[in-house]
């Protein structure tokens, strides 16, 4: 005979009445949340990827989050804190974006395991000079624009 066991509810701080039966957690793992490239991450990027995280469907569409900017922002990000944000993700190795071009489709996350390599606070440090060198590239780039 077989007992079924009893889910228990969850704590009253984690979330309100009715919503943990429907939608009952977003998986962030442990060995993430401890490693170095993850406590290296800007709070704005860590928001970010608890928003893509929140918005993967499963394994039935891969590794890959259609997220647009409009989900970002009604969960309180603004444009240029998340564009950096992105950007660092993707420079930790938590995400590849695929821009979603001219034709106004939004961008495509997909999760990478590429922040594994990430082992040591000087390898944090190499992986942030690479950030502040992409985001001056980026910045250059803008001022040239802006000066056309």
């Amino acid at each position: 005979m077989s007992v079924r066991k009893k889910r228990s509810p969850p704590p009253p701080f984690a979330t309100s009445k009715g919503t943990w039966e429907r939608n009952p957690y977003t998986l962030l793992f442990q060995d993430q949340l401890d490693s170095p490239a993850y406590i290296g991450l800007s709070a704005s990027a860590k928001e970010a990827y608890t928003i893509l995280r929140e918005e993967y469907k499963g394994p039935i569409f891969g590794s890959t989050v259609i997220c647009p900017y409009s989900t970002f922002q009604k969960k309180g990000m603004r444009p240029n804190t998340l564009s950096r944000a992105l950007l660092m993700l993707e420079t930790f190795g938590f995400i590849k974006i695929d821009h979603g071009g001219l034709e106004h489709q939004p961008n495509r996350y997909t999760f990478s395991e590429d922040w594994k390599d990430i082992k040591t606070d000087e390898d944090v440090r190499t992986v942030q000079e690479r950030l502040n060198e992409a985001i001056a590239r980026k910045n250059r780039a803008k001022s040239v624009l802006m000066s056309t």
